[in-house]
């Protein structure tokens, strides 16, 4: 369909350009002119605006690209384009015609800094759709501290590469997975954030109930296999119900208090000695659970 508009496109300007040189190069005796058809019924109705498709006809290009990443600038173009065919190239008035992104963003989005617009948003038709330039490669942490300051401060691999590096395109979130593999099979790159933060990485966090406790196995497999399979109640409590913080040692009374009475826990104070194994109880091996 679109390559048929293309084609009637040229073939209309073919034609147009055909009836001008035939008007130029006509025999016409001095003095005389040339008949055309006086028709002011043609002239009765006053245009319609032109849709977006019928501006396409003739600007193929805009109308595709607003076509496919136009995102919020999908409207008519009669929106920001107020003046037609208005163009001289002897007057050289281009940028006067073309629409100013301050009509309608009246205020700097991106702060004072960034005051030139096309500088990163080359093609107001796709204006979601940002070029990595040396320009704007030079000006993340501007927009984005958060995560530059992240880097800075927690220090790892990741802290040595680019942002562009991982974010090959603006606005692109990455999976873990372009670089890393999972931990366990079926991981998701939603599981990695449960634990990882990917500016910093080695600053292993967890969220309660939220994290992916599976992903554990990967690296505790023994103490994995116990907990998974015991049918201790602490079998059915999440690894990070305990381990708030990955490497964390948690102490018992933090959830049990002192349950055996004074006595007991000022002869025996250390909870190991009797409950041996916290991944997969009872007091000692042979008692039932």
């Amino acid at each position: 369909m679109k390559q048929q508009q293309t084609i009637l496109t040229k073939v209309r300007r073919a034609l147009l350009a055909a009836f001008c040189v035939a008007v130029m190069v006509s025999p016409v005796a001095a003095g005389e002119m040339v008949k055309v058809p006086h028709t002011p019924e043609l002239y009765e109705k006053t245009p319609e605006a032109l849709t977006p498709a019928q501006c396409g006809q003739c600007h193929t290009r805009h109308f595709d690209n607003l076509q496919k990443d136009g995102r919020k600038h999908q409207f008519a173009c009669q929106n920001c384009h107020t003046k037609f065919h208005a163009y001289n190239p002897t007057k050289g008035n281009y940028a006067d015609l073309m629409p100013k992104c301050q009509d309608c963003h009246l205020s700097l989005p991106h702060g004072e800094q960034f005051t030139e617009c096309l500088k990163c948003h080359t093609n107001p038709h796709t204006p979601r759709n940002v070029p990595f330039s040396d320009y704007l490669k030079s000006q993340c942490g501007i927009c984005h501290a958060g995560p530059g300051g992240m880097l800075a401060q927690f220090p790892s691999k990741h802290t040595e590469q680019g942002c562009t590096a991982c974010h090959t395109k603006h606005g692109l979130i990455p999976t873990c997975f372009d670089c890393h593999e999972p931990h366990i099979k079926g991981q998701v790159y939603e599981d990695c954030l449960t634990c990882h933060n990917p500016h910093k990485p080695l600053e292993i966090m967890f969220h309660g109930e939220e994290t992916k406790v599976d992903t554990c196995q990967a690296c505790h497999g023994e103490v994995y296999g116990k907990w998974s399979t015991t049918e201790a109640k602490h079998g059915k409590v999440s690894c990070a119900r305990c381990h708030e913080k990955h490497g964390q040692i948690p102490q018992c009374q933090k959830c049990h208090n002192y349950p055996h009475g004074e006595a007991i826990h000022k002869q025996v104070p250390r909870c190991l000695d009797c409950h041996l194994d916290v991944h997969n109880l009872p007091v000692r091996p042979g008692v039932k659970k």
